[in-house]
């Protein structure tokens, strides 16, 4: 017996015209913001408001940037300019380190020895691993 097999799951279902469900949802939203926009401040000084409002409303409903909705194009323009792209590691004030190492049982129980190194030490150590 034969099954068919749904095809593009992945597409979501047209519900008014070539709208989907989250993209009417936006122009009712944004629709509404325009409107309460316009009717609530005086005539010349609401197209101040309307017209970012207007465009970002038909930017969410209509506009794909590299075939993914315009809502996550401008979740990653945010995320670009508030995370920090370049990452510094300030090496000069760091603590002393310590390090145990195994010995006899003479000071410890354990029979670990705690020893602190400087940074000179720590350096010389890397270049006689990094030797071998």
């Amino acid at each position: 017996m034969r099954y068919k097999v749904p095809q593009n799951i992945d597409m979501q279902d047209r519900i008014l015209g070539p709208l989907t469900m989250i993209q009417f949802i936006y122009a009712v939203v944004g629709g509404g913001f325009c409107y309460g926009i316009y009717m609530s401040i005086p005539k010349p000084f609401s197209f101040v408001l309307l017209i970012p409002a207007g465009a970002l409303t038909v930017a969410l409903v209509f506009i794909k940037v590299n075939e993914r909705p315009f809502l996550d194009f401008l979740m990653s323009m945010v995320q670009y300019f508030t995370i920090p792209r370049e990452r510094v590691w300030h090496h000069e004030n760091l603590p002393e380190m310590t390090v145990q190492t195994y010995g006899t049982q003479k000071n410890n129980q354990t029979g670990m020895q705690n020893k602190v190194l400087s940074h000179d030490q720590i350096s010389e150590l890397a270049k006689k691993l990094d030797k071998n």
